[in-house]
């Protein structure tokens, strides 16, 4: 007598892979989403840190409008995204003075800004903002 063996199917056979190919999409946006926003913030927060540094070192000098309190605003500014890991170049340092009060109500504003976007290219520019920008005002 001949002994026929039936094949077991499996319904739920290459599910897995199904499942695992809808969840690593979501997982993917998720990791890349991290790492741009991540690499932003650090952006941002290193030229945050380079206006109040330029505007701390241009308001030590005694003369409003001084083109060495300018020229060291900037610097101080440009050094510090250097020290951050970023590119001076690619930055814009604007040193602007407020004369309109009396001397000691003088005061210096630096604004930096600093191009960013996606590092992975996943996002693109539609979630990442394309600019860091921060102003820093001091009282002289």
């Amino acid at each position: 007598m001949k002994l026929s063996r039936r094949r077991r199917t499996n319904p739920e056979r290459g599910a897995a892979a199904v499942e695992f190919a809808l969840v690593s999409m979501v997982l993917m946006l998720l990791v890349m989403g991290m790492i741009d926003f991540g690499y932003y913030f650090f952006i941002d927060h290193v030229v945050t840190n380079a206006a109040r540094e330029g505007a701390r070192a241009g308001s030590l000098w005694p003369s409003p409008q001084n083109t060495a309190a300018t020229t060291d605003a900037t610097s101080t500014a440009n050094s510090y995204l250097s020290r951050g890991g970023l590119l001076p170049t690619k930055a814009t340092v604007t040193v602007t003075f407020d004369t309109a009060g009396t001397p000691p109500a003088a005061t210096v504003r630096v604004l930096v800004s600093y191009p960013t976007g996606s590092i992975t290219g996943f996002l693109g520019s539609t979630l990442i903002p394309t600019t860091a920008q921060a102003i820093s005002e001091m009282r002289r």
